[in-house]
């Protein structure tokens, strides 16, 4: 064989081989350019997630810092009404005659405003 022959023999087991190769290529350069779409995507997708997880953890750590001040205003509250009650207590005791004399005047005035209705 010639080198003329060998070289048309070669092209032309290449021919359909290159042929047959061609779909396989457009698949692989897809499926490429695909994966650098979900690539591209990944990257721009995630400052936004970053985003909202720092504003969750932001959410979280306010909703934390409000029940705390919740806590401390009920347990403050509380003690207030302790010493109300013993502030009331004492009250009574210095001034019996005083305290019966309110309580029969509330309950009379309370009575006359439930009845008339």
């Amino acid at each position: 064989m010639t080198d003329a022959t060998k070289t048309h023999a070669t092209q032309t087991n290449q021919n359909p081989s290159d042929s047959s190769d061609q779909p396989l290529g457009q698949m692989n350069q897809t499926a490429q350019s695909a994966q650098e779409g979900i690539d591209a995507a990944g990257a721009a997708v995630h400052p936004a997630i970053d985003r909202v997880i720092a504003g969750a953890h932001q959410a979280v750590d306010n909703a934390d810092h409000m029940a705390e001040q919740t806590a401390e205003a009920i347990e403050s509250a509380g003690v207030k009404g302790e010493e109300f009650i013993a502030a009331g207590t004492s009250y009574m005791r210095e001034h019996p005659l005083l305290a019966l004399g309110l309580a029969a005047t509330a309950g009379y005035v309370l009575s006359r405003v439930l009845t008339s209705r």
